[in-house]
């Protein structure tokens, strides 16, 4: 028997998706891989696949089954027993209720205003010289969630840390892994019982006074998907906004023309999420019977993954899938579909729009500050990323680019 592939693929140059996805979606649309745990799981690679997993109740998130397949061995926060990535209906659907009230359209527009004047203000703040990630990428999204949640008083800097020992695969230990979780936990329980009195007015406030019919999230719901929300609503946002950076800044010619014709910004966010995802979905799905997909059969107890990178790169939906063309109508699958489509898609893509849009405007000769090739990316984490990002607000006399 051949030897399974080891999947996550490794990236390409600059963390593109590796070119194994266009292989495979040629030799085998729909085959299996080697996981970090051991286990081994179906891989989608076309769109069709991806949609068709997503959208069928009869894949569940629940791995708690007996022999059901795990992705990594150890702590997964994404495989964690109690939060809303884990659970199928009926506890999903309660939960699910629950929280999306708040994430709105018409709820996330409202929040706009505040972005612009938060991103100002720290655009403002900023030497010439900065890191796009640490400085600017990173503690906005915080700000914004913590006025979502109503806890100004969050300490970004242990979150940070928290959340990148969560995140990493094998730059720590197991247990250095496990101790980051149920330290960021613990953390949480205490921000929820300062709040339980004088909850205040945010999305915490809401969670723990919420109901559906009589039953309220019990408080390990409650600790387990606060968390949750204040890990993917920063490092996610955060990490698509300083690839994205990287892409427009060089060749310049991208940001250029955001500059020169900012309408296309709210496209341009919809193509940079096709084409800058930091990572492949985590979410393993095991089939509870039988399913027929497109490309093939997956049996009842088997796991598979639908592939974001696979799908947004399918030629027979994305020409020239690689391109970046805003004037794609994409139909993308950087959020999912069906039950488990992001929480949070509406705010992540109000977020990307308002601050790209603050920095073509406010920023118009912004350029890398070292070439982009010196520029160092994440090893041994789920999120594939830049570890920091150089720019100048002025590309001055000299500069490694010019405008066009």
């Amino acid at each position: 028997m051949a030897e399974l592939e080891q999947y996550p693929f490794m990236p390409g140059p600059r963390g593109v998706p590796a070119e194994t996805y266009a292989k495979r979606r040629e030799e085998a649309p729909l085959g299996k891989v080697r996981l970090p745990s051991g286990d081994t799981a179906y891989l989608t690679t076309t769109y069709r696949d991806a949609a068709a997993v997503m959208s069928d109740p009869r894949f569940s998130r629940d791995l708690s089954r007996p022999g059901s397949p795990r992705m990594f061995a150890g702590f997964s926060l994404a495989e964690a027993p109690g939060s809303l990535t884990s659970m199928d209906p009926p506890d999903h659907t309660r939960l699910r209720r629950l929280l999306s009230g708040v994430f709105t359209p018409r709820q996330v527009n409202g929040w706009r205003p505040r972005l612009r004047a938060l991103a100002a203000e720290l655009l403002d703040a900023l030497p010439d010289e900065f890191d796009l990630l640490h400085d600017f990428a990173f503690p906005l999204p915080v700000q914004i969630m913590c006025d979502v949640m109503g806890v100004p008083e969050i300490d970004a800097v242990p979150v940070r840390a928290w959340s990148d020992a969560m995140l990493s695969t094998s730059r720590l230990t197991e247990e250095e892994k496990v101790t980051a979780a149920m330290e960021f936990y613990a953390y949480i329980a205490e921000l929820i019982a300062a709040h339980r009195d004088n909850p205040g007015n945010g999305l915490l406030a809401t969670m723990i006074h919420a109901r559906d019919g009589e039953v309220r999230l019990t408080e390990d719901e409650l600790v387990r998907n606060t968390l949750g929300l204040f890990l993917a609503g920063h490092e996610t946002t955060g990490s698509v906004l300083a690839r994205s950076m990287l892409r427009l800044l060089d060749p310049r010619d991208g940001y250029a023309r955001l500059v020169a014709a900012p309408e296309l910004v709210p496209s341009t966010v919809e193509e940079l999420l096709r084409l800058e995802q930091p990572g492949d979905s985590p979410l393993l799905r095991v089939a509870t019977e039988d399913v027929e997909l497109p490309s093939g059969t997956v049996r009842k107890g088997e796991g598979v993954i639908a592939s974001f990178a696979g799908a947004n790169l399918d030629p027979s939906v994305f020409p020239d899938p690689r391109v970046m063309d805003p004037r794609r109508d994409t139909g993308h699958l950087a959020f999912g579909r069906g039950a488990h489509y992001c929480l949070g898609a509406n705010l992540a893509r109000m977020e990307l729009q308002e601050i790209l849009g603050m920095l073509v405007e406010r920023l118009p000769e912004l350029a890398l500050a070292v070439p982009a090739d010196d520029v160092p990316w994440t090893e041994g984490a789920i999120i594939i990323r830049p570890e920091r990002l150089p720019v100048r607000k002025t590309s001055g006399a000299g500069g490694l680019v010019d405008d066009l």
